[in-house]
């Protein structure tokens, strides 16, 4: 358990810091119009919701789900219509009325103005709800730490040790949702009947529109674009910009290139094996459309494709999913044709691949040299000008 603190403390602090993540952004509307005006019964019950639903689907489940081939993305969507129809009651007060007269328990669904009496014992559940929508909208936007959990839950089925981890997680990330939450309870503390009335209102269309982006995926697109707008650390540091001076670390021969084992689908290329491409430098880069740092990454991979491809340079893109609604294989054709991305992509949706290389993390980076050894790795982001170099010099030997 004394070795697990670490990991805990980190998992914790990820959680916190995933508030500012582009993808969380629709949670806040989420937030903030669940938790308005509302008693105290309806916050809790919204943390117990999301802790509840992040938990059960990242790591509970996860195996479960992969067995029986089903995927997030249909829980996701309706999360979306909960989340929308809970904004249409808030926006509109007839829609509300009549909720109230005919839906048998939903007697004060929205407390009047300033109401916080927490004596209605159905708060707790509407709240509950209204947080397990969250949890379905936040999946996506977990760290490396909840891959890792997410991955071996997948393959090895739930753990101990990764549903403490999960928890931690979601502690972390409660800690910000908790203050966007009292914020909300409190927005209509001091404020006439009739302001108050304009707030909620406004809450609730927030929330009908973050539902609509979730629904039309307009919320992955605009992920993608402020990802792609905002440089990340390397650039801003200038320690990703070009350099042809760069020398490449020592490269050892960490031995064959395994080969490439149960892909189900190819993008961008018919099938092909490392042995086809004996003779060529490969880069065999692990991935998955929805990792943010995948995101920053991929710029780089494709430059280096686009400016070494005459010289024998070949990259295979190994997509291995790390939430269910990415091994769909139209979500995955969809994400490569809006990144551009020209190289092959392999679909490792079984993670045979990913087991067969040992990888532990998303984005990982092999360098293969033209015999079919691998000659250089590693994980994450950064030391660009350092990989390129490497390329360079798989180049520059005889074949």
């Amino acid at each position: 358990m004394l070795s697990l603190l670490p990991t805990l403390l980190c998992a914790f602090l990820a959680g916190v810091l995933t508030i500012l993540a582009p993808c969380t952004l629709p949670v806040i509307p989420v937030v903030l119009g669940g938790a308005a005006g509302a008693g105290r019964r309806r916050v809790l019950g919204i943390f117990v919701g999301f802790a509840t639903t992040f938990l059960v689907l990242t790591v509970a489940v996860a195996s479960v789900m992969r067995a029986l081939d089903v995927t997030s993305d249909a829980l996701r969507m309706l999360a979306a219509i909960v989340v929308g129809a809970m904004g249409a009651v808030l926006a509109v007060p007839l829609l509300a009325r009549l909720v109230e007269r005919y839906v048998p328990g939903a007697t004060g669904i929205l407390e009047a103005p300033g109401d916080r009496s927490d004596a209605q014992p159905d708060g707790l559940w509407r709240g509950v709800v209204i947080g397990g929508a969250i949890g379905l909208i936040w999946a996506p936007c977990v760290g490396p730490l909840m891959a890792a959990v997410i991955v071996t839950a997948v393959t090895q089925g739930p753990t101990v040790d990764g549903l403490l981890v999960a928890t931690a997680y979601v502690i972390g990330a409660s800690v910000p949702l908790a203050a966007i939450a009292i914020f909300g309870r409190n927005a209509l503390r001091g404020i006439s009947p009739s302001n108050a009335e304009r707030l909620r209102r406004g809450f609730g269309v927030a929330m009908i529109v973050v539902a609509l982006g979730v629904l039309t995926r307009l919320d992955v697109r605009m992920q993608a674009e402020l990802t792609a707008a905002v440089p990340d650390m390397q650039v801003l540091v200038g320690g990703a910009q070009p350099d042809p001076t760069a020398e490449p670390p020592p490269l050892e021969d960490l031995g064959p290139a395994p080969e490439l084992a149960g892909i189900t689908d190819w993008i961008n290329s018919p099938p092909t094996t490392l042995a086809a491409l004996r003779g060529k430098v490969v880069l065999v880069h692990f991935w998955t459309f929805g990792c943010i740092n995948c995101k920053h990454v991929q710029p780089y991979v494709k430059a280096w494709y686009d400016t070494y491809e005459d010289d024998g340079f070949v990259v295979l893109s190994v997509h291995t999913p790390e939430l269910s609604f990415e091994r769909d294989i139209d979500n995955v054709r969809r994400a490569v044709a809006d990144a551009d991305v020209r190289y092959p992509v392999a679909v490792d949706e079984d993670y045979r691949t990913w087991r067969a290389w040992h990888n532990r993390v998303w984005p990982a980076f092999y360098f293969v040299d033209k015999q079919g050894h691998i000659r250089y790795k590693k994980g994450g982001e950064g030391g660009y000008a350092t990989s390129e170099a490497v390329i360079r010099a798989l180049l520059a030997e005889p074949a």
